[in-house]
């Protein structure tokens, strides 16, 4: 087998390993993910819970300004009648007196009504903020776990990047830029075996002279069609 064939597949053994960790962190935030849209869904229904206790709590206190405003009127209007003495204006000031006492009622109930539904509206909040603690609580140990469990990987992803730096520096530049190339473009291996002839990529047929060659380990080739580096399927211990 050509020597860079040899360091060529030591290479792709070390990233697969390391393809095969991205995927084991991949799916740890996954996990992850489903727990965050959890929380997500509780803190979104407890920010809808606190804007509706706000605009409950701000709507009671402009009518308990507005009430306030009445009385204010209504006083005035008591003290102007202690002073009148003409009878016709008395009296539209009793039934201005009345009309503000009509409005000021209606007001107030609309106050105690807005009042008891801020109430609601408060214990709907508190509600949430112990739903989100309960969720916190009960998803604290699968955290704990996830969070460990990621370290472990972390680790094994570095270790598996140290080695695989070892190996990809024992080879030469341009064609370890060709590699990386490949493998950046491909979902697949890049260096592959020959497979009856045929690419074991893509199954393109390969010219008889061109397998001789690579079978012999006089040249390293690739497939025209799908670039995949080959290399003779019945070498032993090779992948493939």
């Amino acid at each position: 087998m050509h020597a860079d064939l040899v360091k060529l597949l030591d290479l792709q053994a070390k990233d697969i390993v390391m393809k095969e960790v991205e995927q084991r962190l991949n799916s740890l935030q996954a996990e992850a993910g489903v727990l965050d849209q959890a929380l997500r869904r509780a803190r979104d229904s407890l920010d809808l819970a606190r804007r509706a206790a706000a605009d409950g709590a701000r709507r009671r206190d402009e009518l308990e300004s507005k009430i306030e405003s009445y009385r204010v009127l209504q006083e005035r209007r008591r003290q102007r009648l202690e002073h009148v003495r003409n009878p016709k204006e008395a009296s539209a000031l009793m039934a201005e007196l009345d009309l503000a006492r009509s409005v000021t009622a209606k007001e107030e109930n609309d106050w105690v009504r807005s009042a008891e539904g801020v109430t609601q509206l408060e214990i709907k909040v508190s509600e949430e903020e112990r739903k989100i603690q309960v969720i916190e609580e009960e998803q604290a140990p699968e955290r704990g776990r996830l969070l460990q469990r990621r370290a472990e990987l972390e680790a094994e992803r570095a270790a598996a990047l140290r080695e695989r730096e070892v190996s990809a520096s024992q080879i030469n530049r341009q064609l370890r830029t060709h590699y990386d190339r490949l493998r950046g473009s491909r979902s697949g291996e890049v260096v592959v075996p020959l497979v009856g002839g045929t690419c074991g990529a893509c199954r393109t047929t390969i010219p008889l002279n061109r397998r001789s060659l690579i079978r012999s380990g006089a040249v390293l080739d690739h497939c025209e069609t799908c670039g995949a580096i080959l290399y003779p399927a019945e070498t032993a211990g090779s992948p493939g």
